[in-house]
């Protein structure tokens, strides 16, 4: 096995100190102001203000004003010595940091955020060794030690208080929405911070460098962690991604050497490049399903992780993926994956073995006892994986679609028919939809050209593009589902034998969902829920639906 260079780690290093100095990920509603001309100096710089998605416009009810300078409170109690009183208020000030936020700054160091809506994003002007941070408070940095933002308040601006390195808390409020690019990043000293319960974006390079941070809780809300979101925070010892999270992105958990676990949900479909590059971690732990890419290096120079079972959803395991892992003994994966993954992904783990599971993995197929075809789309164990039907023996005359499939020992939904699976099987006489199938895709029954009944689909959402084309003397069709939501363009086209869709217990349909739905067809009759005609009636029109029709109950 190739050893995996020392060089290559150093210069993962150095791209992800890169990454976490360039944020790429903001979003999309921040909003960009100019910047002032105060220079501070600093050992550690902040992230650019140049990221792949740069910050968007002011929205229309934010103010694009000039940054201000500053309100110098004055003291207006008893008279003292003029050179003590001056020492004392130096450091206390006031001023805007949104269309309707304020902030000010009291003697204790403790700066308060007031008022309702979004805080300003900031950014900076490197220079060299001196840098500037156009926050308003910024001139103050080395004095703040406790930020609190009061209810009402809906962000938490970019670059709001990075390199605050004084900065000891943060308190913030459950109407907290996001947490924009580089807000806390470099605040060397702050400690654990309590993540608002409406929080949804944290954003790239957000608390990079927060290296007295051991833990984080994030709520269940948060669908969006930007690039390097948590990059050297070092003191981090675990955390727990939550349900609804979609991707951990590029340099995410990069060198967070102190971080020994990471939980992370079936929502997540991706681990980006380099997330967890040098971590510390010893356990990770993911379901056998949900997860479907992990990008190059993800893994690389983790040297205390012992043991990795990669989910059988997983397609794509880029190169060096856990490259460096040089303690790495036991990794379990698909078949399919270990045939299909970069011949590099495990360079300089000389000590793993590889095994594979006995269950199928995305993209794998399989026949049943009947001869039926399938390929599996989300491969669970525990009965809630999923298959799609592909082939059938082409001399069936009746056919109920089965609810569950069983290949090895474990069980899978039936959930979807595929495109042309019964493409001209002419033998076709009926078909019971299955209790499982949400969708008939494109042109699945096309030329069943002795097809006469249709029934069943109590799950059926989507029936595809001319799914049901040229079914001649198909007659009866009766759907019992409640979530139907689509017939596609010409899904009843030549179908001469067919007066009467009948579709009683559907609520779901809509303009869009039965557009051109029943041009070319023979339907002159559309049975609907009694509640529902007067809507269908709007959308089964001519104009819409491609064949005026009567909708009755």
């Amino acid at each position: 096995m190739k050893q995996f260079k020392a060089v290559s780690v150093l210069l993962s290093a150095a791209m992800c100190m890169s990454m976490v100095m360039t944020p790429a990920a903001v979003m999309a509603d921040e909003v960009s102001v100019p910047e002032e001309t105060q220079a501070v100096e600093d050992t550690e710089k902040p992230a650019p203000k140049e990221t792949e998605q740069q910050d968007a416009e002011p929205s229309q009810d934010e103010e694009s004003e000039e940054t201000e300078e500053p309100e110098v409170v004055e003291d207006k109690g008893e008279p003292e010595a003029e050179d003590k009183r001056e020492a004392e208020d130096a450091y206390v000030a006031k001023g805007k940091c949104g269309k309707k936020v304020k902030w000010t700054l009291d003697k204790n160091g403790t700066l308060k955020i007031t008022g309702k809506g979004k805080m300003k994003n900031y950014t900076y002007k490197d220079t060299g060794s001196v840098y500037t941070i156009t926050a308003p408070w910024y001139k103050y940095n080395s004095i703040i030690r406790k930020v609190v933002i009061s209810k009402g308040v809906t962000t938490v601006g970019a670059y709001a208080f990075g390199s605050c390195q004084s900065l000891l808390s943060v308190s913030l409020p459950s109407t907290i929405k996001a947490i924009n690019t580089y807000a806390f990043g470099s605040c060397t000293n702050l400690g654990n911070i309590t993540l608002p319960k409406k929080l949804k974006i944290i954003g790239a390079s957000a608390f990079a460098g927060c290296r007295g941070m051991t833990s984080i809780s994030i709520p269940k809300g948060v669908t969006s962690i930007g690039n390097g979101a948590f990059a050297h925070c070092y003191a981090l010892k675990s955390i727990v991604i939550p349900q609804g999270v979609k991707s951990i992105e590029d340099y995410t958990f990069c060198e967070c050497y102190g971080l020994e676990s990471i939980t992370i949900p079936s929502s997540v479909k991706k681990i980006g490049y380099h997330a967890f590059f040098i971590s510390g971690l010893k356990n990770v732990n993911i379901p056998i399903a949900g997860l479907e890419y992990i990008s190059h290096g993800a893994f690389s120079g983790s040297k205390d992780l012992k043991k990795i079972e990669i989910p059988l959803s997983v397609t794509y395991l880029g190169d060096g993926a856990f490259g460096g892992c040089t303690n790495l003994e036991d990794t379990t994966m698909s078949y399919s994956l270990g045939v299909l993954r970069s011949a590099t992904a495990f360079d300089g783990c000389d000590k793993n073995t590889i095994h594979y599971y006995p269950y199928r993995a995305t993209g794998d197929d399989f026949d049943d006892a009947n001869g039926f075809g399938y390929v599996v789309t989300y491969p669970a164990i525990d009965g809630t994986g999923m298959v799609t039907l592909c082939t059938v023996p082409s001399d069936i005359a009746s056919i109920k679609i089965p609810d569950v499939a069983e290949y090895n020992g474990v069980k899978y939904k039936v959930s979807s028919i595929a495109s042309a699976a019964f493409k001209n099987h002419t033998a076709l006489k009926s078909v019971v939809i299955g209790a499982n199938v949400t969708t008939i895709d494109s042109q699945a029954f096309q030329g069943c050209s002795n097809l006469v009944s249709v029934t069943g689909g109590g799950k059926l959402a989507t029936i595809g593009t001319r799914a049901f084309e040229k079914c001649h003397k198909l007659k009866t069709f009766k759907i019992t589902s409640k979530s139907l939501k689509k017939i596609g363009p010409y899904a009843f086209s030549g179908d001469k034998a067919l007066n009467t869709l009948t579709v009683k217990k559907t609520t779901k349909l809509t303009k869009s969902g039965v557009k051109k739905s029943l041009k070319g067809s023979s339907v002159k009759k559309v049975k609907v829920k009694k509640s529902k005609i007067k809507k269908y009636k709007k959308i089964f029109t001519k104009k819409n639906c491609g064949k005026k029709v009567k909708v009755k109950k």
